[in-house]
């Protein structure tokens, strides 16, 4: 029998579950200046990533708006990059109008299929389910990768976080994902109910492709600094970010809200705080089973945490106090 979905949040901080992203695309990359090219255009620390490991990178505009999230992974032959499904092809296109003299190709890997374990028994989840997980594998950096050859065939697996929780990607054909997922499901490992993983998300300040990340936002406007190698040299979009950081020109940055009551605001609300009736706007709303809901925000930069703010939903004003923020470098 299949392990029912699950509503408990706990599974993610105590054991493990089976989450659905919304799907994962891998962009593949070839040629002999992969590294160099990827390097200059994109903001992560490319040429220091050695075989085996991986970064955190974006494609910017010109104008330093995010236009890709990348998780970016060095293989011996090989650049993998790891991108919502949704973005895949567009990536994909605007990497290569950006190769004109270089020795780059890129192509969207077909029918490949994911499944993700997060919580910090995936490891040994996946061990269980026959799939050789390298014993020092959950000890190596984020975006470490490893192929496994498992019994539902060749798999890629990926060191992850996500839902504020560490964990692992397990690329593959859909017929092994499919009985991969089919194992784990026997095994008992339940599957974590699509709107508690969202409000796990909203909780962990981690910005989604679409509602956060939506092509006019800069990177440290959305908690994606972490991402930007300020030691490197140019590329795209670097101008912007660096006369941002420099002048401290910030003005707005993503926060988390838990909403005061029963109220549910949507995406798109504006939010009022003090005489400031234009402080911001929430991005996503979600809400763990018992608790007040939660919101994440593109907020002013002077509404300080803790302050409490009004949410313009229809012809309710709902009230909720901001709770975090994330770093803006």
């Amino acid at each position: 029998m299949c392990p029912p979905e699950t509503q408990d949040p706990s599974c993610l901080r105590e054991d493990v579950a089976q989450v659905d992203l919304g799907g994962l695309a891998i962009l593949r990359c070839t040629g002999a200046d992969r590294i160099g090219f990827l390097h200059r255009l994109t903001t992560g620390s490319v040429q220091a990533t050695g075989v085996g490991a991986g970064c955190h990178s974006l494609l910017l505009d010109s104008k330093g708006h995010v236009l890709g999230d990348l998780r970016v992974c060095v293989r011996p032959d090989e650049v993998r990059l790891v991108v919502a499904a949704t973005a895949g092809q567009g990536l994909a296109t605007s990497l290569a109008r950006y190769a004109v003299m270089d020795d780059f190709a890129v192509a969207v890997e077909p029918e490949i299929a994911v499944k993700v374990l997060c919580g910090p028994r995936a490891a040994q989840a996946l061990r269980a389910a026959g799939v050789p997980v390298p014993e020092d594998f959950v000890t190596q950096p984020l975006w470490s990768h490893a192929d496994a050859d498992s019994p539902f065939g060749l798999l890629w697996l990926v060191r992850s976080h996500d839902l504020g929780s560490d964990g692992l990607w397990a690329f593959g054909a859909a017929t092994a994902c499919a009985a991969l997922a089919a194992t784990l499901d026997l095994a008992g490992v339940p599957t974590l109910a699509p709107e508690v993983a969202e409000a796990l998300r909203i909780e962990a300040g981690e910005p989604r492709l679409g509602a956060e990340i939506t092509g006019d936002v800069l990177p440290m406007e959305v908690g994606l600094a972490a991402a930007l190698d300020h030691k490197k040299g140019c590329y795209l979009g670097q101008e912007t970010i660096v006369r941002a950081r420099d002048r401290g020109l910030v003005r707005r940055r993503l926060a988390g809200l838990r909403l005061c009551g029963d109220g549910m605001p949507a995406a798109g609300d504006g939010i009022a705080f003090e005489t400031n009736l234009a402080a911001g706007r929430v991005t996503s709303i979600g809400r763990l089973p018992g608790q007040a809901a939660v919101a994440l925000a593109l907020l002013a930069s002077a509404v300080p945490v803790g302050a409490e703010v009004g949410i313009s939903h229809g012809p309710e004003t709902l009230t909720a106090a901001v709770v975090f923020d994330r770093p803006v470098w």
